[in-house]
């Protein structure tokens, strides 16, 4: 559940301070010397054009970047400047004609290492998101509705002081004090927010499922089609309703997947909106147009997402643009219609952040949009290895400092 796929002005200004991460450790230290002996040899499952488009976005983010900043990952330190050359020296590879496999193309600059997630013993979570369709209108005609919101006027971003150190934080004035935003419930309910609305959709649970997956896409009467894409929240916390049904008893936690939700929200209408308001946390929206050519909506580097490749990591833990091997298991529909768990093995691009994932153990996988997308989006909570694809140094120089 990514909900942070594009930024306002002031969320760029915090993800530029989540960037200086790159110059830090991240979230645990490098695995030992011996750890990292045990890396896999690459596999990758998916197609080149897609991994090369990746590429490409991430290059343009690197970019960007400031060529001798230096970053630290895996006990090593190299510049922005030898991380770009060594991505450019990939694609070149996988762009030849006469290119070599993609694990021998890998291996000629990059070395794996392994990432620790943290002290959970069971290691990485590993999710999907994709972009939702619905229909949708410009003006409420039931059962069209229920908005999408743009944020607010008086949406107030502040750099806050407290126990945790300086972090930015959103809120609202009152009596020249920064107070919390407004929660769900309160938006809702006391219908704050008349004025914002962007477009109206035929049902708050469609609401809800744009705001876990951050993006989407909408088809209005006439035919436009046009992408929503977060544009900020209300700054409350992010609560789990799947872990608040499980904590009534109503299904099983194992059994908590966004198919299970949407059918016990389907046939619990009356209890629908005491549901969804525990999560008190609010998204916010801006309109689109739709990507011609079919890509997935902006993440947070500003780029389209990869269906496929785009992952969504905790920028504190893992800097956005890094390239990974991530290994895990997605789920396939056989012929009978069960679900078979075939495994996964690609190389996946930081591209993307999310409210519900923090910490060093935590990797959503952006699918796409359509059917298979949601499927995968809806049933993955499995376990997977990350590691990072580390540069070498160019043969003759030392690389690294």
């Amino acid at each position: 559940m990514p909900g942070n796929t594009s930024l306002p002005p002031w969320g760029k200004w915090l993800a530029l301070c989540l960037l200086l991460a790159l110059g830090l450790a991240g979230c645990h230290p490098p695995p030992p010397a011996a750890e990292r002996a045990l890396a896999p040899p690459i596999q990758d499952d998916a197609d080149i054009v897609s991994l090369r488009q990746a590429l490409a976005a991430t290059r343009h983010y690197w970019q960007g970047q400031e060529a001798g900043r230096e970053i630290t990952a895996c006990g090593q330190r190299f510049s922005v400047r030898d991380y770009l050359a060594a991505l450019d020296r990939l694609d070149a590879r996988l762009a030849s004609p006469s290119a070599p496999g993609l694990a021998t193309a890998v291996d000629q600059d990059f070395a794996l290492c392994p990432q620790p997630a943290g002290p959970r013993p069971d290691g990485l979570l590993v999710t999907g998101y994709y972009q939702p369709r619905f229909p949708a209108r410009w003006r409420p005609q039931p059962p069209f509705v229920h908005p999408l919101y743009r944020p607010p006027p008086d949406l107030v971003p502040a750099l806050v002081f407290d126990s945790q150190g300086e972090h930015r934080a959103v809120g609202r004035l009152e009596d020249g004090r920064l107070v919390p935003y407004f929660s769900r419930a309160e938006i809702e309910n006391r219908h704050l927010l008349k004025g914002q609305e962007l477009c109206y959709l035929a049902s708050p649970v469609e609401v809800f499922l744009l705001q876990v997956q951050g993006s989407g896409l909408l088809t209005f009467e006439d035919g436009e089609r046009r992408q929503v894409l977060f544009a900020g929240t209300n700054g409350r916390p992010y609560r789990s309703i799947g872990r608040l049904l499980a904590d009534e008893g109503r299904i099983p936690l194992a059994e908590v997947t966004m198919p299970r939700l949407l059918r016990y929200l389907k046939e619990h209408v009356d209890d629908q909106r005491r549901i969804l308001q525990y999560n008190q946390r609010y998204v916010f929206f801006r309109l689109a147009p739709a990507n011609p050519a079919g890509g997935g909506p902006l993440g947070s580097m500003g780029a389209p997402l990869t269906p496929g490749r785009s992952v969504a990591l905790d920028p504190v833990c893992f800097p956005l643009g890094g390239l990974y091997l991530l290994t895990s298991e997605r789920p396939v529909a056989g012929a009978d219609g069960q679900i078979v768990w075939r495994p996964l093995h690609r190389l996946v691009l930081n591209q993307d952040t999310g409210a519900a994932i923090q910490g060093p153990a935590r990797l959503d996988l952006f699918w796409g949009s359509g059917d298979y997308p949601e499927l995968a989006a809806g049933l993955m909570k499995q376990r997977g290895q990350l590691y990072q694809l580390v540069p070498r140094p160019p043969k003759g120089l030392s690389g690294t400092k």
